[in-house]
């Protein structure tokens, strides 16, 4: 079981010791000056990969992890993207995490500041990301044989992530991206409601052995999280 964190808040210089409760190894990218961005993420206590590599980036943006679990070997992206830019930042992640894969299964997660298709993951059915760029994202996306997990298992259902407050609109902004071989693998994925913050954890799983699931969750929150052990405990 694990979790991904964006927007944690940590500064480098003093990210909080997390090692008790129900997620006891943590991985993190603060920012290395200020309490903004970050992402993080959580191993649960019963969960024990090996993990063979790891890289992450100085401004906060994202952790890549290289895993090997039920006798295959993954890699886990946690990321946060920029509210400006995303398509030029997606290009330049995926390129790093296409290398950094070397051909193993991918498991993307993370705040992507962009509905993949504004017309059914957006309230409002518009974008400030043109067609021609969320085309090239799609297509990147699709070189990676990454599939969007939520809308293979969801196809035609509009359901969303995000809240904003101050246009009073939604969207779905949240992802899970996997690469499209684990697909056999009886995953869920789903969305929960807004519990503490204007994002809603996006919970995926996986069950890389007949009798161990993956549970694996994605949280977009600038609070401290306090309760993601209830909300990845595999069962939905």
């Amino acid at each position: 079981m694990l979790a991904m964190f964006q927007e944690t808040h940590f500064k480098a210089s003093s990210v909080p010791k997390c090692d008790r409760g129900y997620y006891t190894t943590w991985f993190h990218s603060p920012h290395p000056d200020k309490k903004a961005g970050g992402v993080s993420i959580a191993f649960h206590k019963t969960f024990h990969p090996t993990v063979l590599l790891s890289e992450t980036d100085t401004g906060g943006r994202y952790i890549f992890l290289k895993l090997s679990e039920g006798q295959r070997i993954f890699t886990i992206a946690n990321v946060y993207f920029p509210n400006q830019g995303q398509i030029p930042f997606a290009s330049k992640i995926l390129r790093k995490l296409a290398r950094f894969a070397d051909g193993s299964s991918i498991i993307l997660g993370g705040d992507f500041n962009m509905a993949m298709d504004p017309a059914i993951d957006s309230s409002t059915g518009k974008s400030s990301i043109s067609p021609a760029s969320q085309y090239r994202f799609r297509r990147d996306l699709s070189s990676l044989r990454l599939v969007d997990l939520w809308r293979v298992l969801h196809p035609g259902v509009r359901d969303f992530s995000f809240h904003s407050l101050a246009h009073n609109s939604y969207a779905r902004l949240d992802h899970l991206f996997v690469s499209h071989n684990l697909l056999d693998l009886d995953p869920h994925c789903s969305m929960d409601g807004f519990l503490w913050s204007d994002h809603s954890p996006v919970y995926g799983r996986l069950r890389t052995r007949p009798s161990l699931p993956l549970p694996l969750q994605t949280l977009s929150t600038p609070t401290r999280p306090t309760r993601p052990h209830l909300l990845l405990n595999g069962k939905h």
